[in-house]
């Protein structure tokens, strides 16, 4: 009888050590996208004057990456458009989109992009540039 209790005993200790173990692992492998929002170098004309780089640091493939929102700050005037661009990314990579907005304006600013995709997650960057006239600049 004594034995079959120390058996017991052992027996839940290691089930119950290795359960956080096997819970981890499985949800590392279910995790969903995430992003990384930016500005990249580039200097442009009027409509494709910004490069929003969106990268998916997650472990899995985001979906119909859509630009939702675009804000600047500063001496600029455009239109806000929602930029409908059906990228799907795989985990690690990034893409580059564009808004299908006209830029004119004249010195510095800051631009902030967000983005979504069809699993629901959103994220939001950030950079800062130069613009004269229709020429714009991002460092």
């Amino acid at each position: 009888m004594m034995k079959k209790i120390i058996f017991l005993i052992i027996a839940f200790v290691i089930i119950g050590l290795s359960f956080p173990l096997i819970a981890a692992e499985n949800s590392s492998k279910n995790s969903d996208p995430e992003f990384e929002v930016g500005l990249e170098t580039s200097i442009g004309y009027g409509f494709h004057a910004l490069s929003i780089a969106v990268k998916n640091i997650g472990d899995s493939t985001a979906h119909n990456i859509t630009i939702i929102n675009l804000s600047i700050d500063g001496n600029v005037l455009y239109n806000n458009r929602v930029t409908e661009c059906g990228w799907d990314i795989e985990p690690g990579t990034t893409a580059f989109g564009y808004p299908n907005t006209m830029f004119f304006g004249f010195g510095r600013f800051t631009a902030t992009a967000t983005v979504t995709c069809d699993e629901g997650i959103t994220g939001t960057g950030s950079g800062n540039g130069f613009i004269f006239g229709p020429f714009v600049f991002v460092p």
